[in-house]
């Protein structure tokens, strides 16, 4: 596979937005796609946003909004004029999706500029099949997550965030063309971590993952650049 690069998000996992810059600096030349989370947008009011915009990478703004529908196609709006490049929303009902996907290319138009991609959050990768038991789902998450995923691809949404063991049955439910984001990658050496349901880059490549989330295994390598190219390598060789 040519240019791994377009298939890696590093998913930046500090709040300070000093730590944030250096860690983009350092990463500038092996990696063109940054994941800014919901703790880290609010403890630094979106600075990094505007640093990732100013250095020419794109931005993954994974806010997962989940709100009544006037709400989220606002916010969603709101994400199209920070010139995010992708963007997360909680799959919910299908009216409030509907609204989300129409904001979205009505704001880009407005702006003339290209549409950001939105994918929809279907089971969280740190969620298990006893956790959802516990919370009364009768479904298993991959059920769930492939649910969901035909309701995201039915409102016009253009894909999903998803663990990798899901991937190849969602593109077998929505086809290839669904995009699906896949958070919880881990290289065979790397600790677990909190998230339940990990893969190895190669394995969520060959299962038909568009793009990968990988975090602390780049960012709290001794050396950060030579991790991220190491996975980019790995991709390349799936």
């Amino acid at each position: 596979m040519r240019n791994g690069k377009e298939k890696l998000i590093v998913a930046i996992d500090t709040n300070e937005f000093d730590k944030a810059r250096e860690l983009i600096d350092k990463l500038e030349d092996s990696v063109d796609i940054f994941k800014v989370g919901l703790e880290q947008y609010v403890a630094t009011r979106g600075k990094t946003v505007d640093y990732l915009n100013e250095k020419g990478k794109k931005v993954f703004l994974d806010l997962k909004f989940h709100d009544i529908p006037n709400t989220m196609q606002s916010a969603v709006r709101a994400a199209v004029r920070d010139k995010v490049w992708l963007m997360t929303i909680h799959v919910s009902d299908m009216e409030g999706m509907r609204q989300c996907a129409l904001a979205a290319k009505e704001e880009a138009e407005k702006l003339n500029i290209e549409k950001p991609i939105i994918v929809g959050v279907t089971v969280l990768t740190s969620l298990s099949n006893q956790d959802l038991q516990d919370i009364g789902c009768n479904m298993n998450t991959e059920e769930l997550a492939i649910k969901r995923a035909k309701l995201a691809k039915e409102a016009g949404i253009d894909g999903i965030v998803c663990s990798a063991q899901e991937v190849d049955k969602i593109v077998e439910a929505c086809g290839k063309d669904f995009v699906t984001v896949c958070p919880g990658i881990r290289p065979a050496s790397s600790e677990v971590g909190d998230q339940k349901r990990v893969v190895t880059p190669a394995d969520a490549i060959n299962r038909g993952a568009h793009y990968l989330v990988v975090g602390r295994p780049i960012t709290k390598a001794e050396n950060p650049r030579k991790a991220a190219e190491k996975i980019v390598n790995e991709i390349e060789n799936a």
